[in-house]
């Protein structure tokens, strides 16, 4: 399924799906890379092995954006075949198993409150990144859903994006349900024109308060590879995600 992303035209089913990707893909991904978008050269896809390889060391700093080719596909092999090593937040409230874990780095993104925020490599080959929705009532179906896209609403008549939603799963987690989301998205600013894979999944972690995790990843000319690595998120990452004690963490509600 296509749509496009247009505050005034877009049905509401639709707005809350989209609601979590025009969050935090957008501010995470799409911002840190707007600036270099002008003048990027095009991505095109390795056409031959790429050996699995983390990228170099990070430094931290603010990055403008990344660049595609070889050093891209090897990042994206070796986040489908590095081990998975836990990071946990500042506040150790939430423990994540990232692949080649060690290589993610701590990050600020703009205008997101997070608990937990990471990138893989100054170049960005992938972000990761949660934060905490606020319900009125978490006994309605759909509350989270609901609550983000409140949330996220600015964001919506902001951006222009274009997304492809593969089928929505579930998975069972401390004996409840969180439901998982994983898309492909084109943006279509006038400045910024570019590809990205991504998944998020909504968990019902403490009263009264929704837990959302993401992954966000740039194609640059390789669809297939950051599709795999998106997909080793779903299957092994999202799952194992941990909630640590019952303290609701604090300074990142949405």
């Amino acid at each position: 399924m296509h749509l496009h992303l247009r505050a005034n035209d877009v049905g509401r089913s639709e707005r809350i799906r989209s609601a979590c990707l025009g969050l935090f893909l957008l501010q995470s991904a799409i911002v840190a890379s707007a600036l270099a978008a002008c003048t990027a050269t095009p991505y095109r896809p390795s056409t031959s092995a790429i050996a699995p390889a983390p990228p170099p060391p990070d430094d931290g700093k603010p990055a403008r954006g990344g660049s595609g080719g070889p050093a891209h596909a090897a990042a994206l092999e070796e986040l489908l075949e590095g081990h998975l090593v836990t990071r946990t937040d500042p506040q150790r409230r939430l423990r994540v198993a990232l692949p080649d874990g060690a290589h993610w780095t701590s990050v600020r993104f703009l205008g997101i409150p997070k608990l937990v925020g990471f990138r893989y490599g100054k170049d960005q080959h992938a972000v990761a990144a949660s934060f905490v929705i606020s319900l009125a009532n978490d006994d309605i179906p759909g509350a989270c859903a609901s609550a983000l896209e409140k949330s996220v609403q600015p964001w919506l008549e902001a951006f222009e994006v274009v997304v492809s939603h593969g089928v929505p799963t579930a998975i069972t987690w401390n004996r409840k349900i969180v439901d998982i989301d994983s898309v492909v998205a084109t943006t279509e600013t006038l400045s910024v024109h570019d590809q990205y894979v991504g998944a998020y999944a909504t968990y019902p972690a403490w009263k009264g308060q929704c837990l959302v995790f993401g992954v966000a990843i740039p194609t640059r000319g390789e669809l297939r590879r950051a599709t795999l690595a998106r997909d080793r998120f779903v299957k092994d990452v999202f799952p194992s995600l941990q909630v640590i004690g019952d303290n609701l963490p604090q300074g990142i509600q949405h």
